[in-house]
């Protein structure tokens, strides 16, 4: 073999190492990249409480998969935006009940203080059947609190019905 032809090679050898660093640019691949990358910014900002932005994410990465005909990933944005929905609700409905158990709360004591108590019950009572359709109740501190106090008034409002009775 003469030199020339081992310069040859050697170059020739290098050409193809420096072709091997050089990605290969691929749009699907690109594309299905930046939609996980989304998706994870989208679940992350879930997890975090910041609903605008899971929702941003989660937009761009519809608009993705719209523009490149990706289908299962429209659809799996679309649970994912019903996920956001049904937290921002909850989120809605515990600071409307926190709000209003507040009020319940001071009525309750005004009647447990005048001594009706079947009224101050029937109050509770009502609250809750208004609420329980929207989300469990009994998750919220505020109505665990005033169901323990209907509890001990009512029981102590027996009790007095007994010694009444007894007496």
């Amino acid at each position: 073999m003469k030199k020339k032809d081992k310069k040859q090679k050697v170059k020739k050898g290098k050409l193809e190492q420096e072709d091997s660093h050089i990605p290969i640019k691929n749009p699907q691949i690109e594309t299905l990249s930046k939609i996980v990358e989304l998706s994870d910014l989208a679940e992350g900002s879930l997890m975090k409480g910041v609903y605008d932005d899971a929702i941003i994410y989660s937009e761009q990465v519809i608009r993705l998969a719209i523009e490149n005909d990706m289908e299962h990933h429209i659809k799996k944005q679309e649970e994912f935006m019903k996920i956001i929905a049904e937290k921002v609700q909850k989120d809605f409905f515990v600071s409307e009940i926190n709000e209003a158990a507040s009020k319940i709360e001071k009525i309750y004591d005004v009647l447990i203080k005048a001594e009706n108590f079947n009224q101050a019950h029937e109050v509770l009572e009502a609250f809750k059947i208004h609420y329980k359709d929207k989300l469990n109740l009994d998750s919220i501190q505020i109505i665990q609190n005033l169901t323990k106090k209907d509890l001990k008034e009512r029981i102590k409002f027996k009790i007095s019905l007994q010694n009444d009775s007894g007496n």
